[in-house]
């Protein structure tokens, strides 16, 4: 009987001491493990605005370091300051042709962290042709205008820009919106320039129709090879005073087939279509 009440009373003392001094130790432990991970995920969480870049030859680009606290410093090096270099606020300069990395080194009291950015330079383009001189397209569709680029291997993108943005807009990558019926220019740009000083530039026309017209008119040029044998700039004068000459109302309630003969009719009179063809 005493035996057993020995036994019980050990029993109950260590479960006292497990209880009073044992968990709490743990449960501390636990919650210092989380908060030296929190600090360590917030320390390493920097990060660069860009971790490769592109640059044209002779162009310039500033490098930032996000996520930084109040004591943290940051400096910049070149892997390879011939191709590119960069100063004291990140600025990257491309000095010439090829490959290299920047190194954005971080420190913090007594922690350093390094963040790398891949560099391309590549070279300028001298020349820009747009694929399609002459684009259709129906009210409210898109489409990409496509360019070629020489050298092939120039790092340069073409600078887009519509002569009437109301009639049809283009942004960044050649994406052009079809927004009201009409004719208007669209223009693909490089830094390069021509011989009066002015940088070089491909020119492309858009005829915004309905869409239920624009194939048939597709159709009617390709069907039309005499056309060719017009001046590219008579031809295009031509067509912006027919159909920016034309109301909304007028083209978008005539019937598929009157469009086109209207426009038959129009260029016939203008450049005698007829002899052309013999």
């Amino acid at each position: 009987m005493k035996k057993n009440f020995l036994s019980k009373c050990i029993i109950t003392l260590g479960l006292f001491l497990f209880f009073t001094l044992l968990l709490p130790l743990t449960s501390y432990n636990n919650k210092t493990a989380l908060a030296g991970s929190i600090e360590n995920e917030t320390y390493n969480d920097y990060r660069l605005k860009l971790t490769s870049i592109t640059l044209v030859k002779g162009n310039s680009f500033t490098l930032k370091a996000y996520n930084l606290s109040e004591n943290a410093k940051v400096s910049f090096k070149s892997a390879d300051s011939e191709i590119a270099s960069v100063n004291e606020d990140g600025t990257i300069t491309a000095n010439k042709v090829g490959v290299t990395i920047i190194t954005a080194t971080i420190k913090e009291e007594n922690n350093s962290t390094n963040l790398t950015c891949d560099i391309t330079v590549g070279p300028p383009a001298f020349s820009v042709k747009i694929t399609k001189s002459r684009i259709i397209l129906g009210l409210g569709k898109n489409v990409i205008l496509r360019v070629i680029l020489k050298p092939s291997n120039t790092a340069e993108d073409a600078k887009f820009s519509s002569h009437d943005t109301d009639i049809a807009s283009i942004r960044s990558g050649g994406y052009v919106t079809a927004k009201n019926l009409g004719f208007t220019y669209l223009f693909a740009e490089i830094d390069v320039p021509n011989s009066d000083g002015r940088s070089k530039f491909a020119k492309s026309s858009i005829i915004v129709t309905s869409p239920e017209d624009a194939p048939l008119l597709e159709a009617y040029f390709n069907e039309h090879p005499e056309l060719d044998l017009i001046f590219e700039d008579d031809l295009s004068t031509a067509l912006e005073k027919f159909f920016n000459g034309k109301s909304e109302k007028t083209v978008t309630q005539a019937t598929q087939s009157s469009l086109v003969d209207e426009l038959n009719q129009y260029l016939e009179k203008e450049f005698d279509l007829t002899a052309l063809r013999k």
